[in-house]
């Protein structure tokens, strides 16, 4: 059975003129928001074996920041985790990807993905949650592909 934590990347600047999307960096609050996801793993003893991160900044340096204060592995880089993402294409990658998985997973990407990845590997259309930035969400994944939601958790009730 493998744990798997599903992290919003947490608040990045607002996009300015000339800007790309995939550009954007966190701002303060995002980095303060990314401690604090940390110091919650660290306090209740999430200790994912694998961090991966959508290759957009504002991921990459959320998971950066959790990785270094939680003491995790760093982050490597998916495409798959990328922003829009087709959900089916995410869904395959990580099924094929599962089966080498260490016992618990971190996952740092975007919204609206994430609500339909996490829909999709319950098996609902729909997406069922709207993850908000740096929310921790834990799924459990069984041997025979099925899952199942433990938690999911925004930033500012994390203590």
């Amino acid at each position: 059975m493998t744990s798997l934590f599903f992290l919003r990347h947490a608040t990045a600047e607002v996009i300015r003129p000339g800007q790309l999307d995939i550009d954007r960096c966190l701002i303060e609050k995002g980095r303060w928001q990314a401690r604090k996801v940390a110091n919650f793993m660290l306090k209740y003893n999430l200790t994912p074996q694998l961090v991966l991160s959508s290759p957009y900044p504002r991921a990459s340096q959320t998971a950066a920041i959790v990785s270094k204060v939680a003491r995790l592995p760093s982050a490597e880089e998916q495409h798959w985790l990328a922003l829009e993402t087709p959900t089916c294409q995410a869904l395959t990658a990580l099924q094929q990807a599962r089966l080498a998985w260490p016992q618990q997973v971190l996952l740092v990407g975007h919204e609206p993905d994430f609500s339909a990845l996490i829909s999709a590997l319950l098996g609902s259309q729909p997406p069922l949650l709207k993850i908000r930035k740096a929310s921790l969400t834990c799924l459990q994944l069984a041997d025979d592909g099925s899952a199942s939601l433990q938690w999911s958790l925004p930033v500012r009730f994390m203590s």
